[in-house]
């Protein structure tokens, strides 16, 4: 091999290895992060649940139960506060809409509570937009501009801000709407909305959905109290009290929560929830508040896999997502470390033969 060869070889050798470099250590860390304008919808399906009729006042089974998630990111917001924790965070907008009437649609008049929805949250979070997990400006300051807000109602007055001495809403915690990219096959913390608290959520076992990898997590949010801003009141008759007009129960819920995880984007595929909620009197369940083991349709499923347009944007297709990632995390710095490295091992080769070969001739 002549100098000019070898020189060439060299070159490109240390050229293969850059692109390992560049790949592993730039283009992945910058594409590996929460799309800060992402939007995403996702309808589950309860079927067969058993729910409390205020206006009957009296449990109504079986009952169609569907809710409908809407995701929207704020990026004039993730950007301001990205900057003022000089790290990457997304802010997401989300509203949960639980009923029994397929495709609800919020009264045009505000005030017309019969017709309100059984079940409604509407949240904002900060999220780091590698890792998932909730993002508080300054935990110890419940006046911080992060916007972060939990609610039950549209009224702007009663969105409820982090405040770490409130029963009702200290902020969010652990992993909110996403994994880590590159999720591991181990516990982390997950936020749940109802009790406003994170649990564990641990990893159980490999699964495959519509021909897509995923890991498989399940968390036990286990029977406790929710705290309520004032005396809820029932008929006496519904707690085994006919003497009294009315008595003083409290609400409690528990959750099993399963979630398929597609891990090197750290999306959820699929979620399924198995509630209870009911009304206690005197530390014994009375009334059936909520029953229901929900999850996402199979129309959901399949746009988190393959894709689909909803409202003119594309959504989901993290099958794709996933090896186009993978493939500029994993195989492309890989191939090039191998190229650049065996290119760089046939000059060294070549030279120690020649240095051999004139050391025979001498």
């Amino acid at each position: 091999m002549g100098n000019r060869s070898r020189a060439l070889v060299i070159a490109l050798g240390i050229f293969f290895v850059g692109v390992a470099a560049l790949a592993k250590f730039y283009a992945y860390p910058t594409l590996a992060v929460a799309p800060a304008d992402q939007v995403a919808h996702t309808v589950s399906a309860g079927p067969d649940a058993t729910i409390f009729s205020v206006a009957d006042l009296a449990e109504k089974s079986p009952v169609e139960l569907e809710a409908r998630r809407t995701v929207r990111g704020d990026v004039v917001a993730a950007e301001r506060i990205s900057k003022a924790l000089n790290r990457k965070v997304v802010v997401f907008d989300t509203a949960v809409v639980t009923d029994d009437s397929p495709d609800y649609k919020f009264p045009d008049d505000a005030s017309n509570t019969e017709d309100a929805p059984l079940s409604f949250v509407q949240e904002r979070v900060v999220l780091d937009a590698h890792t998932g997990e909730a993002v508080r400006l300054n935990p110890t300051d419940p006046n911080d501009k992060s916007g972060e807000y939990i609610t039950t109602t549209l009224k702007p007055e009663d969105r409820l801000r982090p405040d770490p001495a409130s029963p009702f809403f200290k902020g969010h915690e652990g992993l909110v709407l996403k994994f880590p990219f590159g999720t591991e096959k181990k516990t982390y913390n997950f936020w749940d909305t109802s009790t406003r608290k994170a649990f564990p959520i641990q990893y159980k076992r490999e699964a495959v959905l519509n021909g897509l990898k995923v890991y498989v997590f399940e968390q036990e949010v286990p029977k406790q109290d929710i705290p309520l801003a004032k005396p809820l009141l029932v008929p006496g008759k519904l707690v085994d009290e006919p003497g009294k007009d009315s008595a003083e129960v409290q609400r409690s819920y528990q959750n099993t929560r399963t979630l398929w995880i597609e891990p090197i984007t750290g999306a959820i595929i699929k979620g399924e929830e198995k509630q209870l909620a009911t009304l206690d009197y005197n530390g014994e369940p009375k009334v059936t508040a909520t029953r229901v083991t929900i999850a996402y349709d199979d129309a959901t499923v399949k746009k988190n896999v393959d894709g689909a347009r909803e409202d003119g944007r594309e959504e989901g297709g993290y099958k794709d997502k996933a090896a186009q990632l993978n493939l500029i995390g994993f195989w492309v710095p890989l191939v090039s470390l191998i190229v650049g490295l065996l290119l760089l091992g046939l000059v060294v080769a070549l030279s120690v033969l020649r240095s051999s070969a004139r050391r025979a001739a001498a």
